[in-house]
């Protein structure tokens, strides 16, 4: 007969130090788990990872040790109130917890895996929250980064069940673990937050040997008796629904390995189900293919994880690049993509980090390198072919499997590690294609300020789609010329008819950050030119405050086409009261003349950084607009 137990030691709070850097959401328990399942089904030897995810609703009564659970739930309670530990976020975490105690079934989540199982040793590691890996070669670790599947439970109640061989024979094992809040018991004796599912209490509490149990309880035997080696979780009291989220992270972090058909996955509902599989990655990924910004706990933008499935899935863009140290390193490359470079990391069959993540200067610096046409490459670490980097690759990875971090391997690996990560990168360049700054003859003049007649009044916001019509005082069939003249009966010349639209281009657009100013380099091929048309250029700045956005247009202080730079003019001529005066220039939008659809336009316009960027989020948004005057030539 098992029992609840909690070991003797410090008294931590509800708000415990263990959870208090971990986010809600379904992204991190889902990269834990299953990139922890798809290092114990290559152990296993097995031709591919087979994961059953279930969605079930089951009695509270089922729950193993559920009255035991309540018990020592109100005794840290009452012990956290008494020491005064009881705060406003201790209070809301316990809320939670009896409101979804006075249910009479709760919702549950289940990851079945056919790895090797769990032995006794990891589990005690991963229950006393120690970082152990069942294999040298495993990417992942049973650490810190299974506590974020504690945020999807309302609980904070994760169950454990483990088919694994001792010797050649295959054992059963099961435990759980509640993380509440330090209390005295009723002998006085302070418990540790966290407990164990076991299958008596120790008899030495000062040097605890832990016996797990061996039987599982109904709900789970269902799903292990399936399985002729592996491990469970189970999630008790889920308390965020499986929506599109959930399988989004799951295609977006393992597209590689379930491309490779290494990973399969089953969703099941309790009605219905539904496998994830390599056909299903274009349709998941090409939702988000439009996304800019990497968000929640996502590795990278929607658009960049698009860009990299559309790399990865073409074959003809693997190459092989061997080291000086023997290992072969898989990378998939594609150029001329219509978005800004990204290079990501794939560890056996995950995305890991991206581009600035990887304590890789060289690498970062190659994704912003202005010589190369926009690429996507994605760098496979494998630890059959490249055994060195994965080795090195595998130890600087941090616990949440979405960077590398510093001071995790030794100062002389971490130099190994930068080193091979250097090399690889200086022999990627040998696949990118250079841009082609030659054969280009583009007829576009010196820029020039439009004036007021033309722009109907200074220009200080993002040009609009529509500009109102002006009214004419009389037509004429002379265009401004840059000057507002005196006629011969002394009156202005009357304002041109303008409408305004978007340039339709393939745009490439990429930043860099000069300290007090931004450059904004752009690679520009119209196309659905009118020859009437002129282009305008300006930048603008997208603030996003609570959802309420506003563009405001920066000042130009440089700007060159193809190489050739062009002064801005600071003053452009008005009349005002009969006379010709000069006025400060309106810089923020300038004119470039016309644009032809076989041209290709490299525009680097650099313009002065607002305040309002150290102080809130903020985006550039590059914008190129037609203006055409009717009857004009």
């Amino acid at each position: 007969m098992s029992e609840l137990y909690f070991r003797a030691g410090e008294t931590e709070g509800f708000t415990s130090k263990k959870l208090a850097d971990k986010k809600s959401g379904y992204a991190n328990p889902i990269r834990e788990l299953l990139q922890n399942s798809l290092d114990a089904s290559k152990d296993a030897k097995n031709e591919k990872c087979e994961i059953n995810i279930y969605i079930e609703s089951i009695k509270k009564s089922d729950i193993p040790h559920i009255e035991s659970y309540e018990d020592y739930l109100n005794q840290a309670v009452e012990f956290q109130k008494s020491v005064g530990s009881f705060g406003h976020n201790a209070k809301q975490t316990v809320a939670f917890m009896k409101e979804a105690l006075k249910q009479d079934e709760l919702d549950i989540l289940m990851f079945v895996d056919n790895g090797i199982g769990i032995s006794p040793n990891i589990l005690n590691g991963l229950i006393g929250d120690r970082s152990v890996k069942s294999d040298e070669s495993s990417g992942g670790s049973f650490g810190v980064g299974h506590l974020s599947s504690y945020f999807l439970s309302s609980l904070r109640y994760v169950l454990y069940a483990s088919k694994y061989k001792d010797n050649g024979e295959v054992k059963n094992l099961f435990s759980g673990a509640p993380i509440l809040a330090g209390f005295e018991d009723k002998q006085e004796i302070p418990r540790g937050s966290i407990g164990r599912i076991l299958e008596k209490t120790p008899e030495d509490e000062l040097k605890p040997k832990f016996i797990f149990p061996t039987i599982y309880p109904d709900f789970i035997a269902d799903k292990m008796n399936d399985v002729d080696t592996g491990s469970m979780v189970a999630i008790l009291g889920l308390n965020t629904e499986w929506k599109r989220e959930a399988n989004y992270a799951i295609v977006s972090n393992f597209f590689y390995a379930i491309n490779k058909q290494e990973l399969e996955i089953n969703v099941d509902y309790g009605i219905v189900s539904n496998s994830i599989n390599s056909s299903d990655i274009e349709l998941m990924l090409s939702t988000s293919k439009d996304g800019k910004m990497a968000t929640g706990d996502s590795i990278l933008s929607g658009s960049d994880i698009y860009q990299l499935w559309l790399t990865v899935k073409d074959e003809s863009l693997k190459q092989e690049i061997s080291l000086d140290n023997g290992d072969k390193v898989c990378v998939h490359i594609r150029n001329n993509i219509e978005t800004n470079s990204v290079i990501a990391l794939v560890r056996n069959g995950m995305l890991i980090s991206r581009h600035d993540k990887m304590l890789s200067n060289p690498i970062n610096n190659l994704r912003k390198n202005e010589d190369f046409e926009p690429f996507s490459i994605v760098i496979n670490v494998d630890d059959s072919d490249c055994s060195q980097l994965f080795s090195l690759v595998k130890g600087a990875e941090n616990p949440y499997h979405n960077k590398l971090e510093n001071g995790r391997l030794s100062p002389k690996d971490e130099k190994k590690l930068k080193d091979l990560l250097k090399e690889l990168s200086e022999k990627i360049q040998n696949f990118l294609q250079e841009k082609d700054r030659e054969g280009f003859d583009l007829a576009i003049p010196l820029l020039e300020i439009p004036n007021k007649a033309e722009v109907q009044g200074e220009n200080n916001s993002r040009p609009k789609s529509q500009t109102p019509k002006a009214k004419p005082n009389k037509p004429t069939p002379k265009q401004p010329t840059g000057k507002v003249n005196k006629t011969g009966k002394g009156k202005k010349r009357p304002a041109p008819v303008i409408v305004n639209r978007v340039l339709e281009s393939k745009n490439a657009v990429r930043f860099k950050d000069n300290g007090d100013t931004i450059d904004v380099i752009m690679r520009i091929k119209p196309h659905k030119i009118d020859l009437k048309d002129d282009v305008y250029f300006s930048v603008s700045l997208a603030m996003d405050t609570d959802n309420n956005s506003t563009d405001s247009a920066l000042d130009l202080v440089k700007l060159s086409v193809n190489d050739k730079d062009t002064p801005i003019p600071k003053f452009v001529d008005i009349e005002k009261d009969g006379e010709i005066k000069q006025e400060p220039a309106d810089q923020t939008q300038i004119k470039l003349g016309k644009a032809s659809e076989e041209g290709v336009y490299n525009v680097i316009a650099t313009v002065k950084k607002p305040e309002k960027v150290k102080n809130i989020g903020v985006a550039l948004k590059p914008f190129l607009g037609l203006k055409q005057s009717n009857g004009g030539k």
